[in-house]
Formats: C-alpha cells, structure tokens, sequence
C-alpha cells in the first residue's frame, strides 16, 4: 500500500521565503496528499490554494508547533492500518520537484526504515552542498565534512545510513514519530533533528538519507537572519550594527552564523547531557561549567566578545537547568530497545573534528593571502622583503655586538650611575606587591602609586628570574645589552607606516638608536629611556595600524609599478599600542599627555591614507567604495588604548591635586639621584640631556663636539624646511608642535630639582622629554620626504629621484658620525668617560653578614652613614635605613625621592617616623648614649655602615662608632666599615615587652626591661606566654590599613601617638598575624590589571594577522 504523506510547512508569519517554498510544494512530482502550513506567529498568514493553515501561536519550537498542530481537529487523522509519513519544511527550505518522490522511495524500500533526510544545498548558490545527513560526535558536535563553497557534483550520492538528518525536509513515519513523543521540546531551532534521529536509531530503526532528494535552505536561523519570533527581522535588529558592517550596500542584513551561535551552542551542550553516559552525567554539569569559562575566555582573548557572551548563556542555561537534560534522558532511556554503543560507527571522532578545525583554518589563511597575479610584481615583492629581513636582522646583530663590547664589564651584572637595584628574590615581594606597602626606610603605604609602576615591572621580571637563580644585577645586564637592537627593530617596524623607503627608513632608525640621548641614558643608567626606546615607536607604529592604516610597497610589475599593501588586524595593533602606551607611562608619568594627544588625533582627526591620492582615479570610475582619505581610531578600540595609560598616571593627577607642592612628580622617574651638568638650549636642541661642553672624555676627538652636535641639527634643519614647503599633509606641522613640547618638557625637567644626593641637588633628567622630541622630528621628517618619491622602483626613476636616492643613503653616515665620539670612548675607557657611571656588579657591595641578617626572620636593617662635604658647614652625614640592596626600585620611585629632598629642604614637616629617625641619626652620632641601643632596636636596625674614606671627617666617624658601647664592630669590606648591635638579640620586625600603663596609656620599656624580639616567617610570629598588659611593637611607620590578630582575633592598636604601632597581647600564648591591606590601591590595582587584560587579549594574534591587498 502507498504511504500517504502529508506536508507540514512550519513558519513564522509571512517571511520572505515562504512563498516560494509552498510553490517548490505545489510543483512535485509525487504531490502529498495534504498540505498544511503552521504558522508560530500572532501576525497571521495569508490563505493560499490547496493548503490549510494551522494556528499554534507563541510556541518555543518546532517539536512543540507540530505537537500543537496534530492535535488541532482539522489534522486528519490517518486510518487504521494505512501508512502515513509526515514530511517536515521549514518556511525557508524549498525542495526539488523530485525531492519527495526520492524520499518516500527511499522509505518504502525496508520497513526498519523510519526517517529519510535529504541533501541540502544553499539557497542563493543552488549547486553548492551544504548537509548530506549529520555527522557528530557523541557530545554533540557536528563535523563539517564540506568545504565552503564546496560544489555539488555526486560526490556525497553513495550515502544511505546516517546518524541523522536534519528537520528541513525530513521525511517520518507517523507512527514512529507519534511512538517517540516527537522532538525534544527543549530543542530548537537547532539539535533537534540529531537527537530525534538518535533515538529512532536506539529504539531499533535506520535512518537514512535521499541522495538524490535535494533542498535548498536559506538556512535564515543559522545565518541570524530572522528576528526574536523566527520571522523576518525586526528594523532595529536589521540595523543594530551603526558601523553598517552587518548590512550591504541595499542596508539589509548581511549572514552572520555569530548571531546564532548561542542557541546552536545551547543545543550541543543539551544533546551532550543527553546522550551521556550515567557516570558521566553526574560529574557533566561541572565539567561544562569549567569548560565554559574556559571557552569564555578564550573568545575573550580571540577578541569574540559577542560569541564570549554567547558561550556564558549557554553554559548558564545547560547547568542551571538540568531538569530539562534529565526529563530528556529518561525519554531515551524508557524509547531505547538497543545499547548506545551500536551508534559508534555512525558517530564522528574528536580528532576528525580537530583536523577538520584545522583544514579550515588553514583554507581561510590562504583565502585571506591572495597572491600576486604579476608574477614579475609578486616575485619583486618577495625579493624585497626578503632584503628587508637580511638588512633589519644583520644590523640588530651587529649591535648586540656594540652592546656587548661597549659595556663589556656588565656581562656578569651592572649597577652603579642612576640605575636602580632590583630587590632581592623573596616571597614578601609578592604581599607588598599586592598590598601596596613600600618595604623602604621605615615603610610606607596608604599612597596609591607611591612605587615606580616601572620599579615593580622591572622587579617582577627579577623576582621570576630569580626563581631559576638569575640574579637582578644580571637582568639589568641584559635589558641593557638588547636595548640598542630592539630599538632598532621597533624603529624600523614603525617607519614602515610612514615610507616604504629601505634607506629612508634604515636612516630613520639608526637617527633614533643612536641618538645622544639614548647613548647617554644608557651609560649613566637611566633606566626609563632605555624602555622609552623601544616603547615609542611601537606605540607610534601600532596606533597608526590601528586605525587601518596599511603597510605599502611599490614594485615593478611586467609593465608599470604595482603597489601592494599590507593591512593588519586593527585589534591586534589596538591591543599592542595599550600595551606599550602603558610601558611608556610606566617609564616617565609626563608620557600620559603625548599619548592621550595622539590618540585624540588618531580618533577625531584621523591618519592619512597614503593609498588615497593614487586610488581616487580608479575608484571615480569603478563601482566600488572610496578609499577614505583619512582613517580614524574607532572610540572603543581608543578606549581599550587609553585605558592602561590614564588609570597609570591617575594617583599622580590626585597627588598633585590633593598636594600642589608635589607638582614635580610629574617629571621624576625611577631613577637613583645622580648629579649631571645642566644643559642648555642647544644641548638638548641636539638631544643632549646633559652639558656637552662640560663633559670630559678620556679620548677627545678633534672637534667632537660638532660631530656630537651634527646628525639632530641636520634632522632640525630638515625639519623646518619640510614644515615651510606646502604640502598636502599636515602631518609634519603635527609632529613638530609634539617635538616642541618634547623640548619643552625636558628644559624644565632638566631645570627642576626633585632629589638629593649628598649636599646636592639633583634635577628630573630630562631624557623622556628628549625622546618625546627626537621621535617628532623623525615622524615630521619622514612626512616631508615623502614628497621625495624615493619608492618609485628604479627601473622607471629619472635623475631627481635617483639623485634624492642617493643623498639618502649618504646621509645614513651622519648618525654613525655623531654618535662616535660615545661609542669610540665607551669602547677605550668606559670607566674614564664622562657619558658612564655604569660598573660591575660585586656581590661585596652589600657584606654578607648584613645580607643574612635581612633575610633572617627577624628582617633585619641596616643604617648607612655617608660623610660629605657641604657649604657653610665642615660636614654632612646622610643616613638611609637599607632592608635589601641600596638604592633599590623602591627607594629610585619619584615619590619617595621628592619627599626626602622636600625633607632635606624644610619644605614638609617630617613625620613622626622621619623625626625618630633623625634623633636616632643624632644620638649615633654623639656617641655611646644609654639609649642608644633601644633607639636604633625599635627602627629594627641591627647595623651601621659608614662606605670608605680617607678624608678626616670619616675617620672622626670611625672612631665615635668605635667608642660607643652599645656597638661592636665586626668587619671591613668594599662596602665599608659595618658595627652591629651588641645585644643583637633586641631588634626585630616584631617585638614585645611588658610595659606600665598610666592613665590607661602605655610607656614602651627603654630602661632596664629589655623587649622580647619575634621570629617572623610569613607575616606569622609565635608569642610565648607572658605577663598581662604586654605590648607587641612594630617596626614599621603606623598605618591604619595594618591588621593584627592574635590566634585569629583582630587586636586594635593602642593609642600613643608614636611614629609605629603597639597592640596589647593577652598573656598566653599564640600566634601573631600580621598583614597589611590598602583597599583603594587594591581597587586601583584591580581595574588596572583588567585593561591590561583587554589590553593582552587584543594583542594576542591568535586570529587573523594581516592580509596582502593590491
């Protein structure tokens, strides 16, 4: 008997497809006996002949529209003992007149089968294959076993058994479908076809697919095309998108599968919890969870924000709503007549799944990297970059050379000059890193941005190092020796956005690394410009890719010049200008104001497209877009570069607007005091942070000084003719005006004084100034030449460009000119040469002794004493409390090195922990007093270090500290002369005593009552049993963020106005915690590590990188 089909047509209103699938419909060659469409809607659709509409308004899917729909009672209803198969449309799947005849031959050929599919093609592309019957794993995901675009020619015909098909034009037997409960109803749009099609397989039946029956799917829910009910799309969904990227040229919506990737994610995970076995279901719903959030950020660092949010709702969804999974597992388990494991055969493999991923990917790299037709313009292409990479790697080669043999006594480790210590390796880094205490002097905290960002960056670099033995003399080695060459590479990597020149642009980048400045930064140790080098020109570089600025070359094609451009992604480079905006922030504070400038004018201004000029032509002609004539930062990826960089210089803006006086903070950087000549005006014209003419070389060339000032006055000169020529671009006028702030800002630097070394005054150094304004004057120069055509190939070049050519390439000589009277005596005699402060390293610098007792529980200090000569008096002693290494990270921050010169100058108050320090300061001083020992026990100081001298006042030092009985003296190194306490016993981090309360307030035992000194590991110190009312010191500066507990139990301090905080201890015994917190620079430190996340996950390539255009 012939199975009698009745045709179900499911939509949502009228939608631009349902005509022409009824009229597919009404055209087969074996028609179906009924035709019946169901529309989900409330709108309504219009009757048409020989069908019948069937209202289930509101439903959520397709299993519970036609559960709706078959009970309605204009359905019929099939007679006994008739066959009877329901084929399943969507409004937009129209099949080929022969589609149903395929079908139902198919069906009728074994009783065992139940379910018939039919191949699918695309829509718009009628030969192009889309689906020959599903294949997935068990958890669900589907293997896309055809190419994109991939055509239909018989390829898939051999095709019968499947694991499923989908619900666009399937064909079902009645019975089976009724005996099954129809589709899941919480399935839909999509999954819902393969988990039907599992269970008619598990409940003993095939399911096949029609080869030969064909579809054509528009596919409108995978592509996001429909809007919230499944119908057309509403106006507000079709133009959601207001860069227009979502909408063609006619403002519809264009297919998007990352609209819909959501729901089909929902599905998939709903189908893995079904098919699942038991002892995997119980542990499922964490491993989705963890899955997710690891899926979550990964679309996150993929910079998929939209399918982030997408692979979050669908985590929530499956986990929270595991009724749903198990109401379906128990519908499959009661239909099941055969083991799951007879579907293995049928089921994809994740390695299949995997090498298709991987195929695709690497189909899409090569359809995003489209050759070059001229073969004579792609192989000239290719010989030029390959020249490019030789040039580039040849010179970052030859100098780490220079780097090596110029500063051949760092190798082993270099300190000395401006360069700051880094902290010794240890776990307390890390607390104070997070906690915002400063382990300097007496300690400080409840100041936001009170450390060098740059400090903790170049620390943290140690600390990890010193993890595999690398100690932070050598890390500061190395950063020195890779200065010049990466340098190099970034300099010559941004000067491609400007030229595509390799004389122009190797002579841009040789200006730059071997600029006065930069040489001179780096033999006194002036760590910022060392970074600012290589940070500068990246930030340039990737801010103008950011804006879709590309990378051009010109080559000679067979007949004339092709110019082949190179686009980056703009995320990427977004990413990376945030990231190395930050560093240039973190290295000078004043840098936040060129880089807000420069993003302003990226946003609203725009970078001008070099491909404009020579495109217009074409383009008035063609049918295509304009190319715009200026491309501009997008106010969100301006946002993601800013953010890293404002939030950085933020606690400076509020400690100049809480404090006025501290003004200067603005143009200090991490730096150890180092006296210099003041420049002058032509000094730092040239790029001279210092007095040239002060300056004493052990080896003076003759008339040096004029090589010293040659390559920056022939760079001004440059400059302003470029600037004075009209031209088409204001690009060069632009970096001028930041070339004269740059001057500006390091004339008042140099001239500004924010710390003391000795009895001198030390000014800001005003190299991140100078970097500000050599890098606009290159940027500005390079505007200029572009007039020059010197990209035209030399196969067509007249005189003029030929002539320009070659006065470029003489001019590389001039930078190698200028910058050999540093080299040449940084080679000879850097010891000797007024351009190095710079020396090895020696492990002597700190006595052994004084280095165990830091590192011992009991953190012990160390009182430096240095005897200088000062005006109007016979001696100056300066005294600085060491925790580590002198002259660490901490103690170079511009914070604490203006408020010891504001100190020193009268122009602050001293604290109380500052005028403690002075009176103990005094009392060595004096001599043996009987207070002595307690004085120097309750700073923590357990050593005295006086350097070597020969000069009277010194040795008159020598012999007080002798005397004085509270001292012994135990050794002599290069460090110097070092006492220790006699009773070593007393000084500690943590100490306790028993004291006299008086009034309810306590006095502190100096007498003969000596205090009980704790071991503290770990912020943790063990408490013996003791009298009441004892008190528990700490050596540190009092601060409210500190929180003692007492075997868990917050102890508040006892009020007494002294310079450290005392907490009363019960009498028995326990454990002492001790921890500091600073809320606000936590919250600080939070929201900025998260732009730096954004930051990072934006940079990273792990997406498409860059494409060639022509």
């Amino acid at each position: 008997m012939r199975t009698a089909v009745t045709a179900l047509i499911v939509t949502s209103g009228e939608t631009p497809y349902l005509a022409a699938t009824l009229l597919a419909v009404s055209r087969q060659t074996l028609a179906p006996r009924d035709v019946f469409v169901i529309d989900v809607s409330s709108s309504g659709v219009a009757h048409r002949s020989g069908t019948k509409v069937l209202k289930t308004p509101g439903v959520p899917n397709l299993g519970e529209a036609l559960r709706q729909a078959t009970a309605q009672p204009d359905f019929p209803t099939p007679p006994p003992g008739q066959p009877h198969a329901l084929w399943i449309l969507h409004d937009d799947s129209a099949p080929a007149p022969t589609c149903l005849a395929e079908q139902l031959k198919v069906l009728e050929s074994d009783s065992a089968i139940k379910v018939v599919g039919a191949k699918q093609r695309l829509w718009d592309k009628a030969n192009q294959i889309v689906e020959v019957g599903i294949h997935a794993t068990r958890s669900g995901r589907r293997l896309q076993e055809m190419d994109t675009g991939e055509v239909d020619q018989g390829q898939y015909d051999g095709r019968g058994d499947v694991l499923a098909v989908g619900t666009a034009g399937m064909l079902v037997d009645w019975d089976t479908f009724r005996r099954l409960d129809g589709f899941d109803p919480h399935l839909g749009p999509f999954g819902d076809g393969l988990e039907f099609s599992r269970r008619v397989r598990l409940a003993g039946y095939r399911v096949m697919v029609a080869p030969h029956a064909v579809v054509y799917h528009k596919m409108a829910g995978y592509f996001g095309l429909r809007g919230p009910d499944g119908g057309r799309p509403a106006r507000s969904a079709r133009s959601f998108d207001p860069t227009g990227r979502d909408a063609d040229a006619n403002g519809k919506l264009e297919p998007n599968p990352k609209r819909s990737f959501a729901a089909r994610r929902t599905a998939q995970l709903h189908n893995w919890m079904v098919a699942a076995p038991w002892w995997q279901f119980i542990f499922l719903p964490l491993a989705v969870l963890v899955l997710g959030a690891l899926r979550v950020l990964w679309r996150i660092i993929t910079k998929e924000p939209k399918l982030a949010a997408g692979e979050l709702k669908s985590t929530l969804v499956t986990v929270f709503r595991p009724f749903a999974a198990w109401q379906s597992r128990l519908r499959r388990a009661r239909q099941s007549k055969i083991s799951p494991r007879t579907l293995r055969p049928l089921q994809a493999k994740s390695s299949q799944i995997r090498q298709a991923k991987t195929t695709a990917r690497r189909v899409a790299k090569d359809q995003r990297r489209p050759q070059i037709p001229d073969g004579v313009a792609r192989r000239n292409f290719y010989t030029e970059k390959s020249l490019d990479r030789t040039l580039v790697w040849s010179v970052a080669a030859a100098l780490i050379l220079v780097a090596l043999v110029g500063w051949r006594f760092a190798i082993g480790g270099v300190s000395g000059g401006a360069l700051a210590n880094l902290p010794a390796s240890n776990r307390d880094f890390w607390n104070d890193l997070i906690s915002g205490w400063i382990p300097a002097g007496l300690g400080y905290g409840s100041t936001v941005g009170a450390t060098d960002p740059l400090g903790l960056e170049v620390a943290s670099l140690g600390q990890v190092a010193g993890l595999v033995g690398i100690k932070g003399a050598v890390v500061l080695a190395v950063l020195l020796f890779v200065t010049l060459p990466l340098a190099w590479l970034s300099a010559w990597w941004a000067s491609g956005v400007l030229t595509d020149s390799r004389t122009l642009r190797a002579l841009a980048a040789l200006s730059w690394i071997l600029s006065p400045n930069l040489l001179v930064s780096m033999g006194l140790g002036q760590l910022p410009v060392w970074i600012l080098a290589v940070s500068v020109p990246l930030f340039v570089g990737s801010l103008a890719r950011g804006t879709g600025m590309p990378v051009t070359r010109t080559v000679m094609g067979e007949i004339e010049p092709v110019t082949v451009s190179v686009h980056s992604a703009a995320i990427i480079q977004v990413g990376i200008a945030a990231l190395t905006g930050f560093l240039t922030v973190s290295a000078s504070v004043i840098m936040v104001i060129p880089v807000v400038l420069l993003v302003g004018l990226a946003m609203l201004k725009g970078v001008a497209n070099p491909l404009y000029a020579g495109a217009q032509a074409e383009t008035r002609a063609s049918t295509f877009s304009r190319i715009p004539a200026r491309l501009r930062l997008k106010a969100v990826h301006a946002l993601i570069v800013l953010s890293p960089a404002v939030l950085l210089a933020l606690p400076t803006a509020m400690l100049t607007v809480s404090s006025p006086a501290q003004w200067s903070l603005w143009l200090s950087s991490l730096s150890v005091p180092l006296p210099v000549s003041m420049p002058n005006w032509w000094d730092l014209l040239t790029a001279w942070p210092l007095d040239v003419a002060a300056t004493a070389l052990p080896i003076a060339l003759p008339g040096w000084q004029i090589l010293a000032f040659l390559p920056l006055g022939l760079l001004l000169l440059t400059v302003v003719v470029g600037v004075i020529i009209p031209g088409r671009s204001t690009g060069a006028h632009w970096s001028l005006l930041f070339a004269l702030g740059g001057v500006v800002t390091a004339w008042l630097a140099s001239s500004t004084p924010v710390s003391v070394s000795g009895a001198d005054a030390v000014c800001a150094w005003g190299g991140p100034g100078l970097a500000v304004f050599h890098a606009g004057l290159i940027t500005s120069a390079l505007f200029s030449m572009g007039r020059l055509e010197l990209t035209m190939p030399v196969e067509i070049a007249n005189w003029s460009n030929r002539s320009a050519k070659a006065v470029v390439a003489a001019a590389l000589l001039i930078p190698v000119l200028g910058a050999t009277p540093v080299l040449v005596n940084q080679f000879a005699a850097p010891a000797d040469s007024g351009f190095n402060a710079l020396k090895t390293f020696r492990e002597a610098s700190l006595p052994a002794t004084v280095a165990q007792g830091q590192s011992s529980p009991r953190h012990l200090r160390a009182l430096n004493l240095e005897v200088a000569s000062a005006p109007h008096q016979s001696t100056l002693v300066t005294a600085s409390l060491w925790r580590d290494w002198r002259d660490t990270t901490f103690e170079a921050s511009p914070y604490l090195k203006l408020k010891n010169y504001r100190n020193v100058t009268g122009s602050r108050t001293p604290d109380a922990a500052d005028a403690v320090l002075q009176t103990t300061v005094a009392a060595v001083l004096g001599g043996s007093t009987p207070k002595l020992g307690e004085q120097l026990a309750q700073l923590n100081v357990n050593f005295i270090i006086v350097p070597p001298s020969r000069d009277a006042a010194t040795t008159a030092l020598v012999n007080t500290l002798d005397s004085a009985a509270p001292l012994e003296r135990i050794t002599t190194t290069e460090a110097g002369t070092v006492w220790r306490l006699a009773d070593s016993a007393t000084a500690s981090l943590a100490r306790i005593a028993p004291a006299q309360w008086k009034g309810g307030h306590p006095s502190w035992p100096t007498g003969e009552v000596k205090a009980q000194a704790l071991n503290v590991r770990g912020g943790k110190a063990r408490v013996p049993e003791g009298p009441a009312g004892r008190l528990l010191a700490l050596s540190e500066r009092a601060d409210s963020s500190f929180t003692v507990r007492f075997n868990g139990k917050i102890i508040d301090p006892v009020e007494t106005g002294q310079w450290n905080a005392l907490y009363q201890l019960p009498p028995s015994s326990g454990t002492v915690t001790i921890t500091y917190a600073y809320l606000p620079h936590q919250l600080w430190g939070a929201v900025l590590l998260v732009s730096l996340l954004i930051a990072l996950a934006a940079a990273l390539p792990l997406r498409r990188v860059s494409e060639v255009r022509l």
